[in-house]
């Protein structure tokens, strides 16, 4: 079978998928959130969230298996932003997906929604995921400096941006 890396809506039964992915540490510390997600938080939020019209929310699929997450957030009709947003089951991380999810999602932010603008915050000491954002176009916009506290100290910060206008060209 091709190895085909897709995204799909996050649908209701994707809700033990997410449990899953939000109670792993290692992801969780670089959403800057606390790994404890009981089903009924999740499922809460998936409600909150499916019906608003600010947030696109995606399973990333390899070929027909769930291997993560990945979204727009707080979407703003009249300036034209929004927040990326992508985690990976750290069983698939390391295989170039990262870089192909955030490509089609930028696309569809700029080509499908016509924004104008996808930010996001990312922790200096991601250095992978500070790359693959600047291979993909994004530039660091401004530092946060001990804006999050993680595993007993504070952490720094950046956050980036990438224009409609430059990735097109």
């Amino acid at each position: 079978m091709e190895d085909h890396i897709w995204l799909r809506p996050l649908e209701k039964e994707d809700i033990p998928f997410m449990h899953k992915l939000y109670n792993k540490k290692e992801i969780m510390d670089y959403w800057f959130m606390e790994a404890h997600f009981p089903k009924e938080r999740i499922t809460s939020g998936f409600e909150q969230m499916k019906d608003s019209g600010r947030h696109r929310r995606f399973v990333i699929s390899k070929d027909e298996k769930s291997i993560g997450l990945t979204g727009l957030y707080d979407i703003e009709p009249v300036h034209r932003n929004t927040e990326f947003g992508i985690m990976i089951d750290p069983v698939h991380q390391g295989n170039g997906h990262a870089v192909e999810v955030t490509e089609m999602m930028v696309d569809y932010a700029f080509r499908t929604l016509n924004l104008h603008k996808v930010h996001l915050v990312v922790a200096k000491e991601n250095e992978k995921a500070v790359h693959i954002y600047e291979k993909i176009g994004f530039q660091i916009e401004g530092d946060m400096k001990e804006h999050y506290f993680i595993n007993g100290k504070y952490h720094d910060a950046y956050m980036m941006a990438i224009f409609q206008e430059s990735y097109n060209n």
